[in-house]
């Protein structure tokens, strides 16, 4: 499999975005991320655009709308660069972690979204700097979430729905990154209720830190379903009031033996330079 880069004006890559999120993150996501990860990996470009089975449109999406009143200004142009970018959307895909996607018209071309909110779009993770402090500490709480409870009405339902139960921990505190890490290492389970995009942070950091997430949202986004088996390493549910079913069909020590694993996959199949592999797997099935 051949990749053709569509040139693009350089405008579409702007150099930074002027907001961080999560608090300790680095301007850098999986926009730039795979972009790095094709300029490491030549052997699967090509600049004949007639022998390419793909064309990758790198446009930074997340750094342009930031950018540009978070995509309330200047999509005119956008659109009208994207639009001679484009040589044949059949063959087009394109990375975005941005929650709302591109948010103009791209055609055909193949979303691979980090935080979708429709039907539209494959599924990337959402990933963020890892964090520097491990802090294990006694797990005290079976499950815990702190943060904007208002970012989408699943959270108040969540909070509603398992607030009562005593070794849940659930608050819309703003923790600093030191508070946060320590929560997270102090419980088995960290819940990751969509927000605004239908993906989470949280679910990816929790990864990192061997605790089992738990994704709640009207949206599956765990990525890579086809060559992840995310039900050996965490949960989904889209309605809050089932959450409990299922964590009490495991026992603590197979919650931790889920969180141990569910970090091996983070850091062998999902971290930075290691997921654009299977961005690369999804297009040779679409091959021929």
């Amino acid at each position: 499999m051949k990749i053709y880069v569509l040139p693009i004006d350089g405008s579409l890559q702007p150099q930074n975005q002027g907001f961080l999120y999560p608090k300790h993150n680095s301007d850098y996501g999986v926009e730039q991320d795979f972009h790095q990860f094709l300029q490491a990996h030549p052997h699967l470009l090509t600049t004949n655009v007639e022998e390419a089975n793909f064309h990758y449109l790198p446009v930074y999406w997340t750094r342009w709308h930031l950018q540009h009143d978070y995509g309330r200004a200047g999509l005119g142009d956008l659109q009208e660069r994207v639009k001679v970018a484009i040589l044949d959307d059949n063959k087009t895909f394109t990375i975005c972690q941005y929650d709302d996607g591109p948010i103009i018209n791209i055609g055909k071309t193949l979303q691979f979204l980090a935080s979708r909110k429709t039907e539209l779009g494959i599924d990337i993770p959402l990933l963020c700097d890892e964090h520097q402090k491990k802090i294990v500490i006694y797990r005290s709480y079976l499950a815990s979430f702190a943060g904007r409870i208002n970012t989408h009405p699943i959270r108040a339902e969540m909070q509603q729905a398992l607030n009562s139960i005593g070794n849940i921990y659930i608050s819309d505190k703003d923790l600093d990154t030191e508070d946060y890490v320590r929560l997270l290492s102090k419980s088995y389970i960290a819940l990751a209720p969509r927000g605004y995009g239908g993906s989470s942070f949280r679910f990816y950091e929790a990864m990192q830190l061997g605790i089992v997430p738990a994704l709640i949202g009207d949206i599956d986004t765990r990525p890579f379903k086809n060559f992840i088996d995310w039900d050996h390493i965490s949960f989904y549910v889209s309605n809050p009031a089932d959450l409990m079913a299922k964590i009490k069909k495991h026992s603590k020590s197979e919650l931790k033996r889920m969180g141990k694993k569910a970090r091996e996959v983070y850091l062998n199949e999902l971290t930075y330079q290691k997921w654009p592999k299977w961005v690369l797997a999804d297009l040779e099935k679409r091959v021929g």
